[in-house]
C-alpha cells in the first residue's frame, strides 16, 4: 500500500473501528435494557454499531477529500 495512502485511511479507520466498538457496547447495552423482547439485545449492538461506524466515515469524508486531492 502507497505509504500515503496509509497515513490518510489509518487515522480514519482508527476512529471507525473504536466508534464501531463503542456503538456496539452501548448498543447491546441499550438493547438489553429497553428492548429485551423485541430483539436480542446484541442485535440492537450491531445496528448501533454500523450507525456509528456509519456517521464516521461520512464525517471523516472532507478530511480524506482534501489529503487526496491535495488542498489544505
Amino acid at each position: 500500500m502507497n505509504n500515503e495512502i496509509a497515513t490518510i485511511v489509518a487515522p480514519v479507520a482508527k476512529a471507525g473501528a473504536a466508534s464501531a466498538v463503542a456503538g456496539f457496547v452501548l448498543g447491546t447495552l441499550i438493547g438489553w435494557l429497553f428492548f429485551p423482547d423485541a430483539m436480542k439485545p446484541w442485535q440492537f449492538g450491531m445496528i448501533l454499531a454500523l450507525v456509528t461506524l456509519l456517521l464516521v466515515l461520512v464525517a471523516a469524508t472532507p478530511y480524506v477529500w482534501r489529503r487526496y486531492s491535495g488542498q489544505s
